[in-house]
């Protein structure tokens, strides 16, 4: 009862994760054509290509993990045909959540850093003193901004990219959260499979 009770939030959250990383990559999609549409200038660091790899492939293993968690559901416990026969599936399930939980976090932590690249004070003396606005889509955007600040209401379209930007943000605080959640289930899934299999009967 324990296992199926675990199956299944494992099962929600990676519904959750799918959803909320296909919204993210198509967020992160729909603000760059905002921006070559509008002519706003944007960084493209190594972080800007890193999220493309991150956002898609979050996705795409978070509904690749859904049909074997899906199928143990249905069974009522592992499933050999997928490979989730006793502690392959906790184990496989364990290693990609941790995996996709450091990658989001690096992208987060850049988020949350409120540097010279992030902050809305610096960015507005940089815009003073060079006189081109330069939004940080490849540094990562701190939610503390406040697109009712300057240089958001000087310039075109300055509301409207913040706000996506850091709608960008928050998605990306919920695909961690989600990834972190789904390793924790794995690992309780693991210690109840290990324990069941201790207490297995020996049939002679």
């Amino acid at each position: 009862m324990i296992r199926g009770l675990i199956l299944t939030l494992v099962l929600v959250l990676l519904v959750l994760q799918f959803l909320a990383s296909l919204f993210e990559t198509a967020l992160y999609a729909g603000e760059k054509i905002y921006f070559d549409h509008n002519d706003l200038l944007y960084t493209r660091g190594w972080l800007y290509y890193f999220k493309w790899v991150v956002k898609p492939l979050s996705a795409a293993l978070a509904l690749g993990l859904v049909l074997p968690t899906l199928c143990s559901c249905c069974c009522g416990g592992p499933d050999r045909r997928f490979g989730t026969c006793g502690k392959a599936f906790p184990s496989m399930l364990a290693f990609f959540s941790v995996v996709l939980t450091a990658l989001w976090a690096v992208i987060v932590g850049f988020q949350l850093r409120n540097d010279e690249h992030t902050t809305v004070s610096t960015l507005f003396n940089n815009t003073v003193s060079s006189g081109v606005f330069v939004y940080p889509l490849g540094d990562g955007f701190s939610l503390k901004n406040n697109c009712d600040a300057p240089p958001f209401p000087q310039i075109d379209h300055g509301k409207t990219a913040c706000r996506l930007l850091k709608a960008e943000s928050g998605m990306a605080i919920a695909c961690l959260g989600l990834w972190a959640l789904t390793f924790l289930m794995s690992v309780f899934l693991f210690c109840t499979v290990r324990r069941g299999n201790k207490i297995k009967p020996v049939v002679v």
